[in-house]
């Protein structure tokens, strides 16, 4: 029995273990055999066994956002290599390294009606940053530790993303000595997007003494928060701060930070004008502040993102191709006047105290409830849809650490359960909030998460449908409102994951839902709300700002 196939997947993954990858997402199948044992047998590389190949992608890339490093995802050929497309799209926007590795039949069994044998060759198109298909056992050495060196750089070279390997191979797939070769490398560091000199004397030019606001988007790197916050007591300038940007929870100086833009935006309540606007990371969540920005195209706005092209609001005077934290140590510019930070920082209060106190149970208290209740140092995972602009509503500034996360690349509900799982991987205590449609997407999670005893607590918000629907034009359309948008289920999700095997409880009071947050996960926590109770209460709330 040969072991050429074991031999070249061993030695593509011994490279990949060389160059920092730590985690394998493996799901069964015959044509991966190599690959999959190839991982396994690495010491360096830990694996998660997943029964389907959606949820494992998704486990991949909860696992590499809360890393900030490459996982690789194993599948064999046909249908199941089709399912990681979900979650390349997401990592592909979400800027997430991801390593797609897709086993296949060799060049001489495809397009002639092989079983399990699809067209898998760049499958995933533009979703990608790098694609390559090859015969492992055609290559020499050098020629695999070439392709393992350039599949990782281009995962990892900033922004980052995913890629994708193709992997065609021939029987026999199953060897009869599992060693593992010895690599002698070092990887080089991810570069960086330089930052251009030019690009920071212009952005200067438009910020230099002017009333300016920071707007804080979703970005997640070290060093963020603390370049940010000095850019702020520098130059007097206020941060509209997202939950994203990972600048509401820690003990840093939050003495700039603005949690309530929200609500300050949607009612007109802001305390001045800005003069300019300088963006950092992502577009936010807030969708008032980019009304606001489409209503004053006059204010200008520089944007300092390492993605290019993201201002959907297209009002941005001046777009940076850069590293937000080397931009923000570089930039040197006059202060504001002084007092334009306190009066955004005296709105701030007052609207958070506005907002506090809502009733449980309630899809604003159960926000509210997190952010009080939340261990240091844990993860918060947040679905799209109504989750996330509830955080951003009702979340406030906390002392304790809480690293905040979501899959906001392509704003989907799609895997959000598998990839808070993929978070807790770490070790780390993650709280999952989902809606009732992103855990009813994502059963299998549950399974996973019964089976692999991670530290996740999965709290739904059971509103019976979709409650972002009710917010939105379509809650006019009463013939078809209920049953074509809304689109209730009625299930309840304890029973579905009891018989899972995953502890599960639901709460009606707050007392209860304080004990169940207490608790160590695994564990699913349901709480049923009412969804026109729901746009009343949030009516009221923002009534009161």
């Amino acid at each position: 029995m040969s072991n050429s196939a074991y031999r070249a997947a061993a030695l593509l993954v011994a490279t990949l273990a060389r160059l920092g990858l730590r985690h394998a997402c493996l799901t069964p199948g015959s044509r991966n055999t190599p690959l999959s044992l190839a991982f396994a047998e690495h010491p360096d590389v830990t694996d998660w066994i997943h029964h389907d190949e959606r949820s494992s992608s998704f486990f991949a890339l909860g696992l590499a956002k809360a890393t900030r490093r490459p996982v690789a995802i194993v599948t064999t050929s046909g249908t199941a290599a089709a399912e990681l497309s979900p979650a390349a799209v997401e990592a592909r926007y979400g800027t997430v390294p991801l390593l797609l590795i897709t086993a296949d039949r060799p060049p001489e069994h495809r397009g002639i009606g092989a079983p399990q044998t699809i067209d898998q060759v760049g499958m995933f198109g533009k979703m990608v940053r790098r694609s390559a298909d090859a015969m492992l056992t055609e290559l020499g050495s050098g020629e695999i530790t070439e392709l393992a060196v350039t599949t990782w750089n281009g995962a990892v070279r900033r922004p980052g993303g995913p890629v994708h390997l193709n992997l065609g191979f021939r029987e026999p797939f199953v060897p009869t000595d599992l060693t593992v070769p010895e690599i002698d490398m070092l990887a080089d560091a991810p570069t960086r997007r330089t930052l251009d000199a030019d690009s920071l004397r212009a952005a200067a030019a438009m910020l230099s003494g002017k009333r300016t606001l920071i707007a804080a988007g979703p970005f997640d790197e070290p060093g963020f928060v603390d370049a940010v916050t000095r850019l702020a007591d520098e130059t007097g300038w206020p941060i509209l701060a997202d939950p994203l940007s990972q600048l509401r929870a820690g003990p840093h100086d939050r003495s700039h930070v603005v949690s309530t833009g929200d609500a300050l935006f949607h009612r007109g309540r802001i305390p001045g004008l800005p003069e300019a606007v300088l963006r950092f990371g992502a577009p936010p969540t807030s969708r008032a502040f980019t009304t606001w920005l489409e209503d004053h195209p006059h204010v200008p706005q520089v944007v300092v993102d390492e993605v290019d092209g993201r201002d959907p609001s297209q009002t941005a005077r001046l777009m940076v191709a850069a590293d937000p934290v080397g931009f923000a140590e570089a930039l040197s510019v006059e202060p504001a006047a002084i007092g334009w930070t306190e009066a955004w920082t005296d709105a701030d209060r007052n609207a958070r105290r506005a907002l506090a106190g809502m009733p449980f149970p309630s899809e604003p208290a159960v926000v509210q409830t997190l952010a009080e209740r939340l261990p240091a140092h844990s993860n918060l995972y947040v679905a799209s849809s109504m989750p996330i602009r509830d955080v951003d509503l009702f979340f406030p500034c906390v002392d304790r650490p809480v690293r905040m996360l979501a899959n906001r690349g392509a704003n989907g509900i799609d895997g959000l359960v598998s990839s808070g799982l993929g978070a807790s991987a770490t070790g780390t205590a993650t709280f999952v909030l989902a809606g009732d449609l992103s855990a009813l997407h994502d059963l299998g999670a549950l399974a996973a998460a019964a089976r692999l005893r991670l530290p996740v607590t999965i709290v739904v918000v059971n509103n019976d449908g979709g409650g972002i629907f009710s917010f939105l034009p379509q809650s006019k359309l009463p013939r078809h409102f209920e049953r074509v948008f809304s689109t209730p289920h009625g299930l309840s999700f304890v029973p579905v994951a009891q018989a899972l095997g995953l502890p599960a409880v639901g709460v009606d009071r707050h007392d209860q839902f304080v004990s169940a947050l207490d608790e160590p996960g695994p564990l699913l926590i349901e709480v049923t709300t009412d969804r026109d109770a729901n746009v009343r209460l949030h009516d009221e709330a923002l009534g009161r700002v």
